[in-house]
């Protein structure tokens, strides 16, 4: 394979007009645990990237009155005896008016991310570029270091260069397959995320690490929001579900997002969700979906185990379009085997 490969762009769909499918998935992420049958307990974190901490009154009185009586060498000391009187209260998980959410910019990003790995060289060309940086390391890091957990799961797809991300503009009027799906600079998507809301299960403080203490989704918890979606191929449709790791049911296998996804040491096992497909309904002013004997009229509903089927079709129509690109990469399984 080439080290250098050239992302394959293309002028994006019109954005003024509607023409294929439309409509809104109503979505789950449950995150992991055994009575649910994943095998495992695991906790989720996403968090708001705050920290809180407490300082009693006295003491920084106390500090202060002493910091004027210091000269410039003793500063060092100071912040010193400041740090050591900081209490750091645990992160706390994402929220949106006293509510705990998963973002839909969490959600949208953990999707496309998988759906942009997913992709590798054909005939010297890849469709997607890599939205967050695309001027990685093509050689696997020496195990420890950053990262290396992370390409050796994705190691097909991280092994040639892309060139640049995709920012659409006068001077660059094509952009690649997941940027005319998810946006990027000066486009908009065709895909929207909303927050995914807690709906059961529970937060709970965990101390993943020494000195690291977090409020995480407890095993079994559940976050539900929708997707919107608009001017999709059928391919298309079936790519966002594969980005959601769903393949053969509305059920999809367990896949890594939040934070210490990679973690080995932790004292507790992290971001390990599933994705549910809860019902997949069409605009009325959508086209019909038709495909190998599924049928999904405009306006109307499929929801829970009915849509068994129209998934698997919608996976297989998206492996077909996109055959000898498409890798299927059973990331925790591979995690598994790194951390074994």
């Amino acid at each position: 394979m080439a080290e250098t490969v050239r992302v394959l762009r293309s002028p994006p769909r019109p954005r003024d007009k509607i023409e294929d499918l439309s409509g809104v998935m109503r979505v789950a992420v449950r995150v992991c645990s055994k009575r649910d049958g994943c095998g495992v307990d695991s906790y989720l974190f996403v968090g708001k990237g705050l920290k809180a901490v407490k300082l009693k009154p006295e003491v920084l009185k106390r500090l202060a009155s002493d910091s004027g009586r210091r000269g410039r060498g003793d500063l060092t000391r100071l912040v010193e005896e400041l740090e050591n009187e900081l209490n750091f209260e645990a992160e706390q998980f994402s929220s949106r008016v006293d509510s705990p959410v998963l973002p839909g910019s969490t959600i949208k990003g953990n999707v496309r991310a998988r759906i942009e790995l997913s992709f590798v060289e054909k005939n010297g060309f890849v469709r997607t570029c890599l939205i967050v940086a695309s001027d990685l390391p093509i050689r696997p890091p020496n195990v420890g270091q950053e990262g290396w957990r992370h390409f050796r799961i994705w190691s097909r797809s991280l092994s040639f260069k892309r060139g640049y991300a995709c920012r659409y503009s006068e001077e660059h009027p094509a952009v690649c397959l997941t940027c005319d799906l998810f946006g990027t600079t000066g486009l908009a998507g065709l895909v929207e995320f909303n927050d995914l809301k807690m709906e059961g299960g529970q937060l709970v403080e965990i101390e993943p690490f020494e000195n690291e203490k977090l409020v995480a989704a407890a095993p079994g918890t559940v976050f539900r929001g929708s997707i919107f979606f608009k001017n999709l191929k059928p391919e298309e449709l079936g790519l966002i579900l594969f980005g959601m790791g769903l393949r053969k049911s509305h059920v999809g296998r367990p896949v890594l997002l939040g934070k210490h996804k990679y973690a080995k040491q932790s004292k507790v096992v992290m971001g390990i969700v599933r994705y549910e497909l809860e019902a997949l309904s069409l605009a009325r002013f959508s086209k019909r979906l038709e495909l190998a004997g599924e049928v999904l009229e405009p306006g109307s509903t499929r929801q829970g185990p009915g849509l068994d089927k129209l998934v698997a079709v919608l996976i297989d129509k998206a492996k077909t379009a996109f055959k000898d690109e498409l890798i299927d990469v059973d990331e925790v399984g591979e995690l598994d085997k790194l951390n074994a």
